[in-house]
């Protein structure tokens, strides 16, 4: 079996120019969470870095990390930390999907570029240092937001909840 690599998540620069239009809500269909979350992503946009063993790549708050928040990523989390498989996909900036799935105290991350390959590589990580890192990415871009005024501390602490659980400590 491959050797057992570390997995990083962090935030690097931000990200002064915006492709895309702003985030609205015509309708009115969204909470004023999910709007202020969507606003965040859009008006504070930042590159993220994200490393799996030597596979190392950037996205942005928007549109990748906005999509992963609204794709249940605290739940995700939680999800891991039972056994469960989880796929986390950055194919707005990067054409990446990656898939964690749990092997006793590690994690098999099976990396798979988005197009026309097939292939996959397939990383070792440690899950204990898998869920460390997801959920201090996931705090602090939470605590980013309510300390900008995007979201309220209330909102935070219900939707990063599932990714503390299991765990003893909640943040």
């Amino acid at each position: 079996m491959n050797k057992v690599e570390k997995f990083k998540i962090r935030l690097a620069e931000r990200n002064l120019e915006n492709f895309a239009d702003p985030p609205d809500d015509p309708l009115v269909e969204l909470s004023e969470f999910e709007l202020g979350l969507r606003i965040f992503c859009y008006q504070y946009d930042h590159k993220v870095t994200v490393e799996i063993g030597k596979t190392k790549f950037n996205v942005f708050f928007d549109p990748d990390i906005c999509m992963l928040l609204e794709d249940r990523f605290a739940q995700h989390i939680g999800d891991l930390e039972q056994g469960k498989t989880i796929r986390l996909d950055f194919v707005e900036s990067y054409w990446l999907m990656m898939k964690f799935v749990p092997f006793g105290n590690d994690i098999k991350c099976y990396l798979r570029e988005v197009g026309y390959s097939t292939e996959e590589r397939l990383v070792m990580l440690n899950k204990q240092q898998v869920l460390d890192e997801l959920r201090r990415f996931l705090t602090e871009l939470m605590d980013m937001a309510v300390n900008l005024g995007y979201i309220s501390l209330e909102d935070k602490n219900e939707f990063i909840k599932p990714a503390f659980n299991n765990s003893r400590v909640l943040v």
